[in-house]
């Protein structure tokens, strides 16, 4: 699986996921976004929910790994998000 694979899937399902998870906004950072991932990497998300709860965020995660077959590791976008970690990943993001 590429980066452009998790992309198109995440844009294709994003319409489903805001009605079934309430998914406002979803990114992908981290090794799959840099094109450096190994056959171990899992699949870092930045993902900002209308109605964030732990059910939300446990069954969009369950739901994703799922679908797509990989470990999937979900960070909700939210206020009191360290700035220091939003930089660092700003230059790869890749939004649906």
């Amino acid at each position: 699986m590429e980066r452009i694979d998790i992309i198109g899937f995440l844009r294709n399902e994003k319409e489903d996921l805001k009605k079934k998870f309430g998914v406002i906004s979803i990114g992908l950072f981290g090794s799959f976004a840099k094109g450096n991932q190994q056959h171990e990497s899992d699949i870092d998300l930045l993902v900002e929910l209308s109605e964030p709860s732990f059910d939300s965020l446990a069954g969009l995660q369950l739901h994703l790994e799922k679908k797509l077959g990989k470990s999937v590791d979900l960070v909700r976008k939210r206020k009191g998000l360290s700035d220091r970690f939003l930089k660092r990943i700003e230059r790869d993001i890749q939004y649906a």
